[in-house]
């Protein structure tokens, strides 16, 4: 259902999302088809309130900071969560239960 805009008290962001589903379902569609991974960029669009939503169709999050990490962590499922860690010790990280292997650049499946 298109929203009639000149009602919208702004600033604010708008998402449509049966327009968001239909752009998931394609997502979801390459996913299955070719058996990638596409992850969401927490950086790019960190609307968490459609996390829940988006979590259902994507193969997981990516999270390049502690906070990221916890976020991601919470609202998608554990073993789809991916983290690229800069300049964090382990400790910081595990004080949360989010497991690393080394602190640095990487890439790890929780």
């Amino acid at each position: 259902m298109i929203y009639n805009y000149d009602n919208v008290p702004t600033p604010c962001f708008v998402v449509e999302e049966e327009l968001l589903i239909d752009n998931l379902k394609i997502l979801k569609k390459v996913i299955d088809d070719t058996g990638c991974k596409i992850l969401l960029a927490q950086k790019c669009f960190s609307m968490f309130s459609a996390y829940p939503l988006i979590s259902k169709y994507i193969s997981g999050t990516t999270a390049s900071g502690l906070y990221e990490a916890k976020l991601g962590r919470e609202y998608f499922d554990g073993e789809k969560d991916y983290i690229i860690v800069f300049n964090f010790s382990k400790d910081s990280y595990q004080k949360y239960n989010i497991p690393v292997t080394h602190a640095g650049v990487y890439k790890e499946v929780f």
